[in-house]
């Protein structure tokens, strides 16, 4: 099979420690390329045997030799390369966030739906992706329509501003994006008044936190989320129409229904490796896989636009 080759943009700390290794150990991928504005691509590029280039984004999208490019680095480069990846007919994987708001995912799906083929495109949801959410959502769809969701997440960053944004619009753009991408799958990408409720608390502590309720016409949500805890805690209950609940954090996913005997848990193997476990490599499996037209991405731009205005109204 011929490999699908890539251009990453972004050489940062999380492009080095993450976005590289599982590029480079997913089958089928092919790192060509690292791209970034300053010299911290020739050095990572380096470290791995590819070529490094300095250059804007779009410069880099217009003449790179590969298949498609996966951003992996400031929303304001994300936003650049969303402006030319229709034009340019490039194929985008995009690290959260994909944006700092809405205007540019708007733009990109007016862009990219005047095309007579659309780009393939997707957002690095990573936490639909980790290893017991996929087992989860499959017990989910198994169960049939989701009536309720409730979903806590809660972190310990960030507690200083990031990319020039003030602390909450920080929070939900680094921690907040990722549980409200889950959401908004298993509400099945609703409309953003679909947020009907949210309140938003920000202490003298740099403390934050957020609890917003979601309505649509057959299911209901509610999500708490905030920065207070000194490690990451997801853990998530679904209740289905046939009366069954689907329960799931990182470690372990637990299905069970009232007076009925709880089916056996299913827990995380100790062995998996980090991208493994957290989503990452599913998610660009996923993203492999749409671009050779074998699946299609669950998690594109566009879906997303609705994360990105339900930020807007919680910011607000």
């Amino acid at each position: 099979m011929t490999p699908l080759r890539i251009g990453l943009v972004g050489a940062g700390a999380h492009a080095a420690e993450v976005i590289v290794p599982t590029l480079m150990s997913t089958p089928g991928i092919q790192l060509a390329a690292i791209c970034s504005r300053g010299s911290s691509a020739g050095e990572l590029a380096a470290a791995w045997g590819v070529e490094g280039v300095q250059a804007e984004v779009e410069e880099f999208l217009k003449v790179g030799e590969f298949d498609a490019a996966v951003l992996c680095a400031t929303p304001d480069a994300h936003e650049a390369a969303l402006a030319v990846a229709p034009e340019y007919g490039v194929s985008l994987f995009v690290e959260n966030p994909p944006a700092f708001g809405a205007a540019a995912i708007r733009r990109f799906a007016q862009d990219n739906a005047a095309r007579p083929k659309p780009v393939t495109s997707f957002v690095d949801a990573h936490l639909r992706y980790a290893a017991m959410s996929r087992v989860a959502l499959e017990h989910v769809t198994a169960h049939g329509r989701v009536l309720h969701v409730a979903m806590d997440c809660h972190t310990d960053e960030p507690r200083t501003t990031v990319w020039n944004r003030d602390l909450l619009d920080s929070f939900l753009l680094s921690s907040g994006i990722q549980p409200l991408a889950v959401m908004a799958e298993l509400l099945g990408w609703p409309a953003a008044d679909s947020l009907t409720s949210a309140e938003v608390t920000q202490t003298r502590k740099d403390d934050i936190f957020v609890a917003a309720d979601f309505t649509t016409r057959t299911t209901r949500g509610s999500l708490r989320m905030s920065n207070t805890r000194n490690r990451f805690a997801f853990e998530t209950t679904v209740t289905c129409a046939d009366g069954w609940s689907v329960s799931w954090t990182l470690d372990e996913v637990v299905v069970y229904r009232p007076g009925a005997p709880e089916e056996p848990r299913q827990t995380c193997s100790p062995l998996l490796f980090g991208g493994e476990k957290a989503g990452y490599s599913a998610a660009v499996r996923e993203f492999r896989d749409a671009c050779l037209g074998k699946a299609e991405s669950r998690s594109t731009v566009e879906q997303n636009l609705v994360v990105m205005e339900w930020i807007e109204r919680l910011r607000a």
